[in-house]
Formats: structure tokens, C-alpha cells, sequence
């Protein structure tokens, strides 16, 4: 089998970092013990990848349409009967587990991306190609941005931009695209934002508009991230963590807990086996014996690279606050599971790069 065990590798390196740090996140208050149950969310997570790896990548795409329907009525269940949590509806709940699909709804888009684009027959796309595989996105995005999950809902667009890029996408289709996510995104801040989405905006610009409510998380995740300096203030040591000042520090603001304790040092540590992920998983796509290969494995990748990357610029105070994990690093299971099952696929294309 020829497995990429430097991918393998940095993956569980990042999921060994994340346990220490929600280890320390949680110390000195509620939570206690969430780091047990995160290795059991990564055993698990490797089960699943080699589950992932052992089934041909090319018969995952054949029933994408299948997977499809399922996910998306998985959604619609979650909308209507789901539990109210926190005020949001994103859970299926089986037993003590929660599960949520809208995780798995990122790699059922990529799965039936990858078949749609790679069948196409044309050198290059235009508005009237992609509109197809655009409006079941667009179906996804949609319920997902319903339960409110706007941080996931965005994660559907890098893989679908990728794909398509790779498709042969012309620069006028481009265009018309950024000019209708303009447009929609208009829209959507008149119609369909509600106010404290609004206000997340308004206090990402001006934080000090509202310092102990919708800035909150903004001004302690930068205090945070500032005072870790060259190499941190120690493991544990954490003052805006340890004293809970730090809201979501075992989730969306890992990374700032990491940054304070750590430090430069750290942050640059973890940004580099990041680095790593991606620069391997690309190296998949590249070497790809098949269109629905490579289109599949740089779905993925461009959606793992969008959440890192909001994620670390949300943190450092860059883009507004959205619920967005860390990959192989927050703390739950769905979140943990997806990102384990994301590389299995990736490597899966590499696996079977020489395969007849």
C-alpha cells in the first residue's frame, strides 16, 4: 500500500498538539475531561479514514448522487426536528453522541463536485455549465446558513471555485460569479442576516462598539494571541485561558490558546505541519491517474485550506467571528471525524494513482 505517512504523520501530530492544548484550555474551569473524550473522537477518526482508504475513490463518486439525497435530507431533519441548542439546530442526536451533518455535508459537495466536473466533456466552462452543479451547492449552503451555520456554510465554496477552476473555467464566468456573490451577499445582508450577525460585522471593524458583548471574542482572542511574544508564557500558564476570559477555547479559539502559551514559536510550529497537510494533499491531486481523482482531492484540500486559514485570520482579529474549527485541533467529534475522513480520501487518490 503506498500510503503518505508524512500526511499520516502531520495529522496526528495536530491531533496530538490539540489534545494538549484543550488539556490546558480546560484545567482551571468547566470541561474537564474533554480531552479523554477527544482521543476517543480520533481513534475513531481513524477508523473512519481507513474505512475511507480501503473503498475505491471512483465508486464513492458513482453514488455522490446518492450521498447527495441522504445529506441533504439529513439537513432537513436537522431544520425541523433537530434539538434547539445555544439557540442554533445543527445536531442529530443519537444517545450521548451528538452528530452534526452538515460536517459530513462538506465532503458529500466535493464527492459529487469531482463526478459532475470530471464527466464534462468540455475544455473549458462557462456560466451554463457550472450552473448545475452550482444551484446544488447553492441547496446545501443554503440549509446549512438555515440552522444558523454561516462559518460551515462558506467552507461549500472553496471546493466548489476549485473544482470548477480545474474544470476549465473561463475569466468571464469568473467574473460573473464575484459579481453575483456580490450581489447575494447584498442581499443577504438586507434580508436574511439577523442582528447579532450583523453586529459580528460591525464589531469586527469597531470592536469597541460593543466590548463585553459582539467584540468580546475578537478583543480577548488578540490580547491572547499578542501577549504569547517570542515563545509563549508556558503550558498552562495561559492567563486569558486559565482565567476564562477566553470564550470557545477549546473550539473556534484554540488556535489563541496555543498562541498565548506557546507563542511565535508555536503558532509558526503548527502553521508549518499545516503547511505540510496541504502541500501533501496537493501533491495527491497532482498525481492523480484520473480527472475525478485530482478534482476530488483538491476539493478537499481547498476546503481543509479555507478552514485553517479563516480560522487562524479569525483569531488574529483579521475576519469577523464565525463558528469555524480548527481542523485535527478543536475539540468535536464531527469536526474531528470529517477531517480524518477528508485525508482518508486524499489518500485514497494517492493509494491508487497506478491502479488499472
Amino acid at each position: 500500500m503506498n500510503i503518505d505517512w508524512v500526511l499520516v504523520g502531520a495529522c496526528l501530530v495536530l491531533s496530538a498538539i490539540g489534545v494538549a492544548t484543550i488539556f490546558s484550555a480546560t484545567f482551571a474551569g468547566r470541561g474537564l475531561g474533554l480531552e479523554i473524550k477527544q482521543i476517543y473522537w480520533i481513534l475513531i477518526g481513524i477508523v473512519a479514514l481507513l474505512i475511507s482508504v480501503t473503498l475505491d475513490y471512483r465508486r464513492l463518486t458513482d453514488r455522490a448522487l446518492f450521498l447527495y439525497v441522504f445529506i441533504v435530507a439529513a439537513l432537513i431533519y436537522v431544520l425541523v426536528l433537530g434539538p434547539r441548542i445555544q439557540g442554533t439546530r445543527r445536531w442529530i442526536l443519537m444517545g450521548p453522541i451528538q452528530f452534526q451533518p452538515s460536517e459530513f455535508a462538506k465532503l458529500v459537495a466535493a464527492l459529487l463536485l469531482a463526478k459532475v466536473f470530471a464527466e464534462s466533456k468540455r475544455e473549458t466552462l462557462g456560466v451554463r455549465e457550472i450552473l448545475g452543479p452550482g444551484l446544488t451547492i447553492a441547496v446545501l449552503v443554503l440549509l446549512i446558513a438555515a440552522e444558523p451555520d454561516l462559518g460551515t456554510a462558506f467552507c461549500m465554496l472553496p471546493p466548489f471555485l476549485a473544482v470548477a477552476f480545474l474544470g476549465g473555467l473561463r475569466p468571464k464566468a469568473i467574473a460573473i460569479i464575484a459579481g453575483v456573490l456580490i450581489l447575494f451577499g447584498g442581499l443577504g445582508w438586507q434580508f436574511a442576516l439577523k442582528d447579532y450577525q450583523k453586529n459580528r460585522i460591525y464589531t469586527f471593524l469597531d470592536p469597541n462598539l460593543d466590548p463585553r458583548g459582539a467584540g468580546y471574542q475578537k478583543i480577548q482572542s488578540q490580547i491572547a494571541v499578542g501577549s504569547g511574544g517570542l515563545s509563549g508564557k508556558g503550558y498552562k500558564q495561559g492567563s486569558q485561558s486559565q482565567l476564562g476570559y477566553l470564550p470557545a477555547r477549546h473550539t473556534d479559539f484554540i488556535f489563541s490558546v496555543l498562541a498565548e502559551e506557546m507563542g511565535f514559536l508555536g503558532v509558526t510550529t503548527v502553521l508549518a505541519l499545516y503547511l505540510l497537510v496541504l502541500w501533501r494533499a496537493l501533491e495527491s491531486a497532482r498525481a492523480a491517474r484520473d480527472r475525478v481523482g485530482a478534482f476530488l482531492a483538491a476539493g478537499i484540500t481547498a476546503g481543509l485550506a479555507f478552514q485553517v486559514v479563516y480560522n487562524v485570520a479569525m483569531v488574529a482579529g483579521l475576519v469577523p467571528v464565525k463558528g469555524l474549527p480548527l481542523p485535527f485541533m478543536s475539540y468535536g467529534g464531527s469536526s474531528v471525524i470529517y477531517s480524518f475522513l477528508a485525508v482518508g480520501l486524499i489518500l485514497n487518490v494517492r493509494m491508487r494513482r497506478f491502479a488499472n
